[in-house]
């Protein structure tokens, strides 16, 4: 996982599969918002799926693996994975 640690905060990235449906991003960034900072989210939808990158600030690890269960939890949302 490419992390920088500053300060007690970790810099994240995560890559982000789903059925593509009105919301589904909006719902990620706002679970994400309730952990950390997104610092740059890219998301491309066809009308079936829709594939995204996001990089966020963490306070721990602990955060990055309470996020990672709350955003397998969203409707529609088939994988979830820090990127390497």
């Amino acid at each position: 996982m490419q992390t920088q640690t500053h300060h007690h905060t970790r810099l994240t990235h995560l890559e982000i599969l789903g059925f593509d449906r009105v919301g589904f991003v909006e719902e990620v960034t706002r679970f994400i918002a309730d952990y950390g900072h997104i610092i740059s989210a890219k998301f491309e939808a066809d009308g079936v799926r829709s594939e995204g990158s996001l990089s966020i600030i963490l306070d721990n690890n602990e955060r990055l693996d309470s996020l990672l269960v709350r955003l397998k939890a969203i409707t529609g949302l088939v994988k979830v994975k820090p990127i390497v």
